[in-house]
């Protein structure tokens, strides 16, 4: 029988402005450990200590016009099961190093494994837009705070959607919903950061959460997003709720 905990495992290496990013005064996985406790409240969210990606045995490849490196990522998903804990009902190990699904598709933002009962993310394709016409314009660390505020939004977002996948849900296809497939970075980003009511009562069947009780969570989780960043995503999310 599977646990109700839910871990997060780091793949490093990581550039020194990620190690040292910090949301509300708090480093960067322990944001995301306490925004997925809330978002998937009734699960414990747990982060195990970080593994190097040449520890993983995967397929990779270069970016013919980032020329960065690129891990395949269904060769990941093995790894990240046996890594999973006794007591643990999925791991979801995040990277820095680009992902991608198929020699003939470009990336992939993040992909979820049910069979493996994994998922894996990748932000360093959020890097903002380091890159045109192959050549690199600026280092990482240069960013400005919207381009921050954005990767960080992004992050969030991959992070409860592949979750919700490993959790049981499949693409949304009634509203608006953090759960709609999305098939390039434009659309991702038009999602919204709440589930759907179709797709909210499944998640609330597993995770067994009174609705109000989620929801105030994640207003708190909102308001350090907006006290740490300027981003008017965030702002309307608040709202919302």
């Amino acid at each position: 029988k599977r646990g109700r905990n839910l871990y997060l495992l780091p793949i490093g290496p990581f550039p020194e402005t990620i190690i040292n990013t910090e949301v509300a005064r708090l480093r960067l996985w322990n944001f995301l450990k306490d925004f997925a406790a809330a978002f998937f409240l009734g699960l414990q969210v747990h982060i195990l200590p970080e593994v190097p990606l040449d520890d993983i045995k995967c397929t990779k490849r270069v970016h013919k016009n980032t020329q960065q490196v690129q891990v395949l990522v269904g060769d990941i998903f093995p790894y990240l099961q046996k890594m999973c804990p006794p007591d643990g009902y999925s791991v979801i190990g995040v990277s820095w190093t680009d992902l991608y699904p198929s020699e003939d598709l470009n990336f992939v933002l993040g992909e979820a494994s049910f069979v493996h009962h994994s998922a894996v993310i990748s932000f360093g394709r959020f890097e903002p837009k380091l890159y045109k016409d192959g050549q690199k314009l600026r280092q990482c660390g240069s960013e400005t705070e919207d381009e921050k505020a954005a990767m960080l939004v992004k992050l969030i977002k991959s992070l409860c959607h592949e979750t919700c996948h490993l959790i049981g849900l499949s693409h949304c296809v009634f509203f608006q919903c953090l759960m709609n497939e999305s098939s390039s970075m434009e659309q991702a980003l038009q999602q919204p950061l709440f589930l759907c009511p179709v797709c909210l009562r499944k998640l609330q069947k597993i995770c067994k959460f009174e609705i109000r009780e989620r929801y105030g969570m994640l207003r708190e989780m909102l308001l350090k997003c907006c006290e740490s960043v300027e981003c008017q995503y965030f702002v309307d999310s608040m709202k919302w709720l």
